[in-house]
C-alpha cells in the first residue's frame, strides 16, 4: 500500500512540475483590494510564474484570468477542484476578452485596470 501512495504522489510531482504553466494552486493568504478598498470572497489561484485567476462563488460571479503578456479575460476550458486548484487548457489559456490594462506583475502583487477602469490590486503570499 505504501508502495501505491509513493507512486501516485511521484507521479502527481511530476505531472504537476511539467505541466507547471498550466496549474494553478489556491493561495490561502493572498487578498484582494479593488480602488483602494479591501475585498472579500474572491479566491486567487496562482501558477509557477505567479499569473493570477481569481474566482467568486457567490453574487455576482466572477473569473478572470491575468497572464504576464496576454490581455485580461475569462478562460474558456478550465477543469477546476473546488478550493484546491485548476488546471487550464494550455500554457497560455484561452480566454474570452474583458478588457483593461495589467500595470504590473511581480511574485509579490499583481496591478490591473478592468474594463470599467477600476484598479486592483492583488497581493500574493
Amino acid at each position: 500500500m505504501k508502495k501505491w501512495i509513493a507512486v501516485v504522489v511521484l507521479a502527481l510531482a511530476v505531472f504537476v512540475v511539467w505541466r507547471r504553466q498550466r496549474v494553478f494552486v489556491r493561495d490561502p493568504l493572498a487578498g484582494v483590494m479593488r480602488d483602494g478598498a479591501k475585498v472579500g470572497g474572491e479566491q486567487i489561484f496562482v501558477n509557477f510564474t505567479n499569473d493570477v485567476l481569481l474566482e467568486k462563488d457567490s453574487a455576482p460571479m466572477m473569473v478572470m484570468l491575468i497572464q504576464r503578456g496576454q490581455p485580461i479575460g475569462v478562460p474558456t476550458k478550465m477543469h477546476c477542484i473546488h478550493w484546491a486548484a485548476c488546471l487550464m487548457d494550455a500554457d497560455v489559456a484561452t480566454t474570452l476578452p474583458l478588457g483593461g490594462d495589467v500595470e504590473s506583475m511581480s511574485g509579490k502583487s499583481v496591478s490591473f485596470k478592468d474594463e470599467s477602469g477600476q484598479s486592483w490590486v492583488v497581493k500574493l503570499r
